[in-house]
């Protein structure tokens, strides 16, 4: 049996048993009902978090309680509810606000924690860099889950403080709500480091986030990715700062938004407000630097796509000065020579990361000679591992699904210089 039909064999498992249990199930489900658990922001990390839970009851428990970890006393929330359209699976979702920074928490749903394994634990991040911070990053995740669960395995040992997720989370094309739901079931099992402490996401949207391809659609054409998360500014742009030491620029590669107008405006003033921000890092799925698409000619097969990205967003990341770039959709490992001006640039270019292979079949990629812009390039699932440091400096490695870390680069400055 090959990997695509074993997918589909435990997807079809996976939805079989969901239906049973909904016709099967008492009118009020336990949290060991829960088909997924996850972490997010929409605001100031130090301060907020938000718990996600999505199950198949709409009668289920709406309850939150949780504490900072150590504390007597429980604090009780009511989540929001609502149906993740087009199937009947139920998010609820509360934003936790007025936390400490750089704490752990503890939660239960439905019920207070009387022992550790009936519960979990969330650290919010701290409000200056006074300790290293890390976080993962990685896109196109599950062509299987023969593929998916031993990469986020291996990205949770790292313990990071979150995870940058680059879009392609499922491949569910805004349609197979099965796949959603094997999704969600890997991450709620695997993505816990010690502690049970979840680890939060943040999320760039991809293609097979959206029903009907790449090009011109809307949000309601990506109906679980704008229904499963709350984003910041309620779109699949913004920014998310981190105090004053980071900031990620998470951008919509013309899946729902196009890469020019609003989008590129929004850009050089997200871009332009965070000018004194320590680190700050881009992340998109489609990428303008491949390794999968580049024929003779040197430029990417897609050209009106990474054109367009190196056109409206590159010469703003160029303008303004980033940390570096990460960048998906390619089904590889890469990294970049530093680049600027569309040629390499040692010294003052930028480094683009990627290229979106956490769980996917990896493709082949282009002779040293075609794609002049790679410096390191091969087909091998990973993510990358970064480490900001008190000292402003940051280590950045690849690591793939056995552990192995097999390339590395260090930023002795926080951002390349703006273009003067």
């Amino acid at each position: 049996m090959n990997t695509r039909d074993s997918d589909r064999r435990r997807l079809g498992a996976t939805l079989l048993a969901a239906l049973l249990a909904t016709v099967l199930a008492p009118a009020v489900a336990a949290a060991q009902d829960l088909v997924g658990l996850y972490l997010t922001w929409s605001s100031d990390p130090s301060t907020t978090m938000t718990v996600n839970w999505v199950d198949l009851y709409p009668k289920n428990t709406n309850t939150v309680f949780y504490r900072e970890k150590g504390a007597d006393a429980w604090q009780q929330g009511t989540a929001k509810q609502l149906v993740v359209r087009p199937s009947s699976l139920q998010r609820r979702y509360l934003e936790f606000t007025g936390l400490k920074p750089d704490t752990v928490y503890e939660f239960g749903i439905g019920k207070r924690v009387e022992k550790p394994a009936d519960g979990w634990t969330f650290r919010t991040m701290p409000a200056e860099l006074t300790r290293p911070i890390r976080f993962v990053t990685g896109g196109d995740m599950m062509h299987s889950r023969e593929l998916l669960d031993p990469m986020t395995r291996e990205a949770a040992k790292l313990e990071p403080d979150f995870a940058l997720l680059g879009g392609d989370l499922a491949y569910e094309n805004g349609v197979a709500a099965t796949r959603i739901v094997d999704w969600l079931v890997s991450w709620r099992e695997l993505a816990m480091g010690k502690g049970r402490r979840l680890i939060p996401m943040v999320l760039a949207i991809g293609n097979h986030e959206v029903r009907g391809g790449y090009n011109g659609k809307i949000p309601d054409d990506a109906p679980y990715f704008y229904r499963l998360f709350t984003l910041p500014d309620d779109r699949a742009y913004y920014g998310l700062d981190f105090g004053r030491y980071l900031s990620l620029i998470v951008l919509d590669s013309a899946h729902t938004n196009p890469i020019e107008g609003e989008q590129a405006e929004w850009l050089a003033g997200a871009l332009a407000e965070r000018a004194d921000q320590t680190f700050l890092f881009a992340c998109y799925h489609y990428p303008a630097y491949g390794t999968t698409k580049a024929p003779s000619n040197g430029l990417p097969i897609d050209n009106s796509r990474s054109v367009s990205i190196r056109a409206h967003w590159v010469s703003l990341f160029e303008r303004y000065g980033i940390s570096a770039a990460f960048e998906n959709d390619h089904h590889n490992f890469k990294r970049s020579h530093r680049i600027r001006n569309h040629q390499r640039d040692d010294e003052n270019g930028l480094l683009y990361l990627g290229d979106g292979a956490w769980g996917v079949r990896t493709r082949e990629v282009p002779k040293p000679e075609v794609a002049w812009w790679l410096a390191k390039a091969e087909p091998r699932n990973h993510v990358w591992v970064i480490d900001l440091r008190p000292d402003k400096t940051a280590l950045l490695r690849a690591v793939d699904s056995s552990g192995e870390i097999f390339d590395e680069v260090t930023l002795t400055k926080p951002r390349t210089e703006p273009a003067r």
